[in-house]
């Protein structure tokens, strides 16, 4: 499970969003909530409901988790912001090959020694 250094949450899911990701990781359950992924097909984001996770065989090793959002009209708005900043940073709204390219400066987990 890798975690975008500058994660995005709506104003309901940022006081609990160590909660959220905590629940995530060992599959406890979560109502009400939508984790934002990049999607590992054409589209760029994936909107996962929360209860998903409860499931001890849905593997979160490759998720790549920009967004916690609260219901799922919140995680429409949120992903519409993502875009939208996205598309300024990158200067083009094909910006998920860049993004992806720049998953170690990115994401938590890929820095890391072994």
């Amino acid at each position: 499970m890798h975690i975008y250094k500058n994660l995005y949450c709506d104003a309901e899911t940022l006081p609990q969003k160590k909660k959220i990701l905590r629940k995530i990781k060992y599959h406890g359950g979560l109502l009400d909530v939508y984790v934002i992924t990049v999607s590992e097909g054409k589209d760029y984001f994936d909107l996962i409901p929360g209860y998903s996770f409860k499931q001890k065989s849905y593997t979160t090793k490759n998720l790549h988790i920009v967004g916690l959002a609260a219901g799922y009209e919140g995680a429409v708005e949120l992903v519409q912001q993502m875009i939208a900043d996205f598309t300024g940073q990158y200067g083009t709204y094909r910006f998920k090959n860049s993004f992806m390219q720049e998953k170690e400066m990115n994401f938590t987990g890929y820095n890391r020694k072994y």
